[in-house]
């Protein structure tokens, strides 16, 4: 893969799609050079954010994931269009999830302006 290949879906809320995204992560991931219990945490990550986008709509709409191949490492960016959505990751539940998720992953912003989105990072190389 070329520095900055960008691979987008576009996936209902609903439980039974999450394993898409999460083979869409592994192979994108193992191409990359990650390694396997790497794959698995991002794998984990991911499925921590899209169980929340879930939880809180579930089956009424979809969420946007981008998958960012970087230089030295994958940019993953869920954006949903739904104003209706409660804050995420306010309640003692949510902030147990993105403690996991802070813990595997080697960045992450949440934006709640506007449209909800939430991007992780994970680097080439490094161990959590």
């Amino acid at each position: 893969m070329s520095t900055m290949d960008t691979i987008t879906m576009l996936i209902p809320l609903k439980a039974e799609y999450v394993s898409i995204a999460r083979l869409t992560v592994s192979g994108i991931a193992s191409r990359m050079g990650f390694d396997i219990d790497t794959i698995e945490d991002i794998k984990v990550a991911l499925s921590e954010i899209l169980g929340k986008f879930i939880e809180k709509k579930s089956g009424t709409g979809r969420v946007n994931v981008d998958f960012q191949c970087l230089e030295d490492g994958i940019s993953i960016k869920f954006k949903i269009s739904d104003q209706s959505i409660p804050e995420l990751f306010d309640n003692d539940t949510d902030k147990f999830a993105l403690a996991i998720i802070s813990s595997l992953m080697d960045e992450i912003e949440i934006e709640k302006q506007g449209d909800n989105s939430i991007t992780m990072v994970k680097k080439l190389g490094k161990a959590v």
